[in-house]
């Protein structure tokens, strides 16, 4: 395993762990991703009822690349879905990873051409990101915007196969 950068002790690795809890970033990041992977699996339970038991075991890849196969994400969603899950692979299995303000600028503005920004959540937060040096320096409330956007569009998708607006049917 190569040497986590920054990390040099257990101490290091300790006060790591415990900096997580206040961490907006990191918490915003997964738990955006988490809301966007429950959306696909709810947009491919409708799409392939009884595929139910299979979907919920794919990881977030290949859950993508299912629903782009059912047809209900075009190439620029893909994309943007699979992009999101790399910079969610790099945070889950790097200890010391923290992308910079490049990378995730990149990852909003892959959004911004992909997803509609329903309530100007990529545009906020890609001014808030202008001319900062780091996304510590950032106002955390943009941290879970892209996911936002996002999840209207999916959510908004889930309801023209047929889901309810409000209630999430379970599938048995």
């Amino acid at each position: 395993m190569p040497r986590a950068k920054g990390i040099n002790s257990f101490t290091d690795l300790y006060e790591r762990a415990v900096g997580i809890r206040d961490n907006s970033f990191l918490s915003s990041f997964i738990l955006g991703h988490l809301m966007t992977e429950y959306l696909l699996v709810k947009i491919a339970e409708l799409k392939q009822p009884t595929l139910t038991k299979l979907i919920e075991t794919l990881n977030h890849e290949r859950l993508v690349e299912l629903v782009f196969g059912l047809g209900e994400l075009d190439e620029p969603m893909k994309e943007t879905l699979l992009a999101i899950n790399t910079m969610r692979n790099k945070l889950a299995h790097r200890i010391s990873y923290t992308p910079s303000i490049i990378e995730y600028k990149n990852i909003v503005l892959l959004a911004q051409s992909s997803f509609s920004d329903m309530t100007d959540g990529f545009m906020q937060t890609l001014e808030e990101i202008e001319g900062k040096s780091s996304l510590d320096e950032c106002d955390e409330f943009i941290f879970h915007e892209m996911f936002m956007q996002i999840s209207y569009n999916l959510h908004e998708l889930y309801v023209d196969l047929g889901g309810d607006w409000d209630i999430f049917h379970e599938n048995t």
